[in-house]
């Protein structure tokens, strides 16, 4: 800031109507002001316009040879300057003889020195002594009574000893404030205390801090036009090095302020426009503390709307969530200038919600040195509408791939038996017609009974599975002896199984009660040992082997058949689903459906273990 720019004097010239040489330099020693005395008295041949700008340095040497001790003319300069303290009255010499008066007045604002005032005049033979501040007082009365600006000096008392018009505009009331201090001219004209006291305040904090003090205040003119000014209180320190009185001036910052409150006013309406939207954004430091968020980004976090968030961007998106942060120190560093991407996290809830983002570098300003500012979208219904339609089109080609094979079944299960049945009865016939005897007939009637009992397995089959899935088996279970079960179902079926081989029973463990429904136990036997004999023909009887754990029974039915292709165990438990080695043996791909219902209704679960034509072990494990 220059020396003009506080006293605003530039281009009015004011000192121009003094004797007196001014010179007013800035603060790094240029040229910023001089008055025609001033080139005058030292002899300079440029004009005063021409010297603005000019090295204040390099023109006192010039003018040092204009006095009889050269050097100490210029080492006293830096010492003043050095010192930074007013100097009044001060006596040097040309070498003509000719004796000058000196006085210095640093400027200040906010404790910052900005320039330099320096003022010469020639010594009268004679002159009375006075007092210093006074002298000092008629200097600047001159100076600074027309400037357009608000300026005044008051004592240490805190007494006015001058005032400008911009101050005080009516003569009579500037004329009563002379001698008075602020709280006695408010008093006086009836005026409210506060911005009295105010002033007060700070000019007993200038003097006893010997520090520039600064503060605003607003002030409505009788035209209710409200004007804000910035009040600089300056005091003025002597030789002594007290203060021998206090400078106020007044800057007009009202357009700053109507400036910086359109300003506010803008920043309220992005900032009211962010909180309107869905989308989640935020705006973060270098250090990736969290500066500003919207709404939106509380309910994206926390389902709620609650204000608080935690101020680590760590916290609200893992560390885990590597790919993200990835992008963001992409962007921090300068290598991309924005960079997307799906983060999921997993909520404290357990469900999980995906977010689509936008990370880009943040505003460059003294509270926020190129952070980031990320936009997040919560896209988890899109994703899930999406995941549902990718679930539905799946499901819609299993229930095709179902019907098709449930079709395929069918066409299978029911045409082969009716067309024995149906052949058998027609040879039945003919035999009866022939006159056979029962014996004769016998082996065909057999062979009807068997397709009857094999269509009826298959329609319970099917019955079983609608009621599963229409949810209508109840579960009941009750204390049972595992060993005396399975040791009565193998005595009702399967000592000896039609085929003629027996099954054999094996425990280990310590035997336990179990809780477990009879039916539902009945029928996964069943089943296992049935396919254990079916697909083990001429080879050694199945057995069943009981082993009792500390937590859970396994029953295991183990055979030496002709075993599952490895690729074929991974959909051994699907409806209709059967191996590609069992198309001559007779079945409907739906025993183990119901097997693996049945077990998980203990809370149990099934384990298969098979080698190609060595055979397969069929685990059921049930807890206690």
């Amino acid at each position: 800031m220059m020396v003009e720019d506080i006293f605003q004097i530039k281009n009015q010239f004011i000192f121009n109507r003094f004797k007196d040489a001014i010179l007013i330099e800035t603060a790094n020693r240029l040229v910023d002001y001089a008055n025609t005395s001033f080139c005058t008295l030292f002899k300079i041949k440029f004009t005063p316009e021409e010297l603005i700008g000019t090295d204040c340095k390099q023109g006192s040497i010039v003018s040092s040879f204009l006095f009889k001790n050269p050097s100490k003319f210029l080492n006293r300069i830096e010492e003043i300057i050095e010192n930074g303290k007013v100097v009044q009255q001060e006596e040097i010499a040309f070498r003509d003889g000719t004796i000058l008066i000196r006085d210095y007045i640093p400027i200040f604002i906010q404790n910052k020195i900005q320039g330099h005032l320096w003022m010469y005049k020639v010594a009268e033979k004679e002159h009375a002594e006075s007092n210093p501040i006074q002298q000092q007082l008629q200097v600047l009365h001159q100076a600074i009574e027309s400037i357009n600006i608000p300026i005044a000096i008051v004592d240490i008392h805190n007494c006015y000893v001058f005032i400008n018009k911009s101050f005080v505009s009516n003569t009579d009331k500037r004329a009563y404030l002379l001698g008075k201090t602020d709280a006695q001219f408010a008093a006086y004209y009836n005026l409210p205390t506060n911005r009295a006291v105010l002033h007060e305040q700070y000019v007993t904090k200038a003097i006893a801090s010997k520090q520039t003090q600064l503060f605003e205040e607003i002030i409505t003119i009788k035209q209710q036009k409200t004007i804000w000014y910035k009040t600089i209180v300056q005091p003025l320190i002597g030789n002594n090095n007290e203060v021998d009185a206090v400078l106020k001036y007044c800057i007009d910052i009202t357009e700053t302020k109507h400036q910086e409150q359109i300003l506010q006013e803008t920043i309220e309406q992005y900032v009211y426009a962010l909180q309107q939207v869905n989308d989640a954004v935020l705006l973060t430091n270098p250090e990736l503390k969290v500066l500003f968020t919207n709404a939106s980004l509380f309910k994206t976090f926390t389902n709620t709307s609650s204000q608080k968030v935690d101020n680590e961007l760590f916290k609200l998106i893992s560390l885990t969530n590597y790919e993200f942060y990835k992008q963001v120190f992409t962007v921090l560093s300068g290598a991309e200038e924005s960079a997307e991407g799906i983060i999921e996290l997993i909520q404290q809830t357990g469900t999980k919600k995906w977010l689509k983002y936008h990370v880009a570098k943040g505003l460059k300003n003294p509270q926020n040195p190129l952070g980031i500012v990320a936009v997040l979208n919560d896209i988890t219904d899109k994703v899930q509408l999406e995941e549902n339609l990718l679930e539905v089109v799946k499901r819609e080609k299993e229930l095709n791939e179902l019907k098709s094979a449930f079709v395929n079944m069918v066409s299978h299960e029911l045409r082969t038996p009716l067309a024995v049945i149906s052949s058998g009865a027609e040879i039945i016939q003919m035999m009866l017609q022939m006159g056979k005897s029962t014996n004769d007939i016998e082996p065909y009637t057999q062979q009807i009974i068997t397709e009857v009992e094999r269509m009826t397995t298959f329609m319970n089959d099917l019955l079983m599975i609608s009621k599963i899935e229409a949810g209508k088996i109840d579960f009941n279970p009750s204390s049972t002896d595992v060993f005396s079960f399975i040791q009565q179902l193998a005595n009702q079926s399967y000592l000896p199984w039609k085929d003629g081989r027996s099954l054999a029973i094996q425990a280990k463990g310590a035997a336990k009660n179990v809780s477990l429904d009879e039916k539902m136990i009945r029928h996964i036997l069943q089943n296992l040992i049935d396919n254990a004999f079916k697909y083990s023909v001429q080879q050694p009887a199945p057995y069943v082997r009981i082993r009792y754990s500390h937590s859970y029974v396994t029953i295991s039915v183990i055979d030496e058949g002709i075993g599952i292709h490895e690729e074929d165990l991974q959909k051994l438990f699907a409806s209709f689903s059967r191996g590609r080695n069992v198309s001559d043996i007779a079945g409907t791909g739906m025993g183990l459906v119901v097997v693996k219902y049945f077990t998980e209704q203990h809370k149990g679960k099934i384990l298969v273990k098979s080698k190609l034509g060595k055979g397969s072990i069929f685990s059921v494990k049930i807890p206690y």
